[in-house]
């Protein structure tokens, strides 16, 4: 990954306030436009459907047919083995630095409601 410049990224006229606000208008945003796609999620794969096609080709996007991923019931045994390796990492992340991650990070937890 490369690094971020942050010395060229940002308008220097701006005080950080300006763009944290910035930042989370921005969220707001992109919010606001989830819902909307949300809200028509359904009529779209119901317009999908009704075409009939495996591969949709329009001008701006190419919307393929995919299947969701499968489910399996497993057998007792191999869930029993599943929960004790999930317990045996566990165990080990307690007593190991992790060998990468932990950047730091800011996060945004927008407080107002869309409509």
């Amino acid at each position: 990954m490369t690094p971020i410049d942050h010395s060229a990224s940002h308008d220097p006229l701006l005080n950080p306030h300006d763009i944290i606000e910035q930042m989370i208008n921005l969220r707001l945003q992109i919010s606001h436009l989830q819902q909307q796609t949300d809200a028509l999620q359904q009529d779209f794969f119901a317009a999908c459907f009704a075409l009939n096609q495996d591969t949709i080709t329009l001008k701006q996007a190419i919307i393929r047919r995919q299947l969701t991923r499968g489910q399996w019931d497993y057998p007792a045994h191999i869930t029993e083995q599943e929960l004790r390796i999930k317990f045996l990492k566990q165990q080990f992340q307690q007593d190991h630095e992790p060998i990468s991650g932990r950047d730091i990070t800011w996060v945004i937890r927008l407080l107002k409601r869309l409509a």
